[in-house]
């Protein structure tokens, strides 16, 4: 609980890392307590470099504003399944220079507008995780492109992204390592033609129930000089293509 939270910021000020996953009773209170903005006599853990935030539901934008003001050295955070969310809190976090990893995977309220907030920030992101955010589409990639051109690897599965938003993005990220699309059904054969001529340091990409793309792109992108790991999952050649 929040009174867990105070006695490890009492007790434990040299912690580097902590996993919270599902510590459903967790709230604003408990995470001011770690990051040492509230009228406690602790002082927070804040040297903190790894937080797992994952499936906390009670957490809010204020958690964020807690982390951003406290934990000037973080690295990692994961808010994975963190429904409470939503963009104004990634205003915050925006300003994180430590951060470089950041993960957002099924943060339900997470748009557009949240990612434009991290890229207009001054975060040097490695990694970013939006996947299964239903709201983040095309205009995010070009968001990406725009401010967080550095990312090594970048999930963006079953999100509402398209050949477009691909186009607008690959130009920018010459840098990037991985790319997870899986379930991202609008792109084609286009998108991968795309990746395959912008993004050559590519070591893995994950394609799983790209329903749409056909042998003709999955060529091109094995192709890519330094590509190891190929996901294609639900893929099913077509028998035209067979013979």
């Amino acid at each position: 609980t929040n009174t867990g939270l105070l006695l490890i910021a009492w007790g434990l000020q040299r912690l580097k890392s902590l996993n919270l996953r599902s510590c459903r009773h967790l709230s604003d209170v408990g995470i001011g307590h770690l990051a040492g903005m509230t009228r406690s006599a602790a002082e927070g853990c804040l040297g903190l470099e790894q937080l797992t935030l994952q499936d906390c539901q009670k957490l809010s934008d204020l958690s964020l504003k807690h982390l951003a003001r406290g934990l000037g050295r973080l690295r990692q955070l994961n808010l994975s399944f963190c429904g409470g969310i939503s963009d104004a809190g990634l205003l915050h976090l925006s300003h994180m220079s430590s951060l470089r990893s950041l993960n957002l995977r099924s943060c339900d309220n997470i748009s557009d507008t949240g990612i434009m907030h991290l890229a207009m920030g001054s975060l040097r992101l490695s990694g970013l995780d939006v996947s299964f955010c239903d709201k983040v589409g095309d205009q995010s990639l070009a968001y990406i492109a725009q401010g967080l051109d550095g990312l090594r690897s970048l999930s963006l599965c079953s999100c509402h992204i398209s050949d477009e938003g691909i186009n607008r993005m690959v130009r920018q990220m010459h840098g990037l390592r991985t790319l997870n699309i899986g379930q991202c059904v609008r792109i084609t054969d286009k998108g991968l033609e795309l990746i395959a001529e912008h993004l050559s340091q590519l070591t893995g990409i994950d394609l799983y129930g790209c329903t749409r793309i056909t042998k003709r792109g999955l060529e091109r992108i094995t192709q890519l000089p330094c590509l190891k790991v190929l996901n294609l999952g639900l893929w099913e050649m077509t028998e035209s293509e067979k013979v």
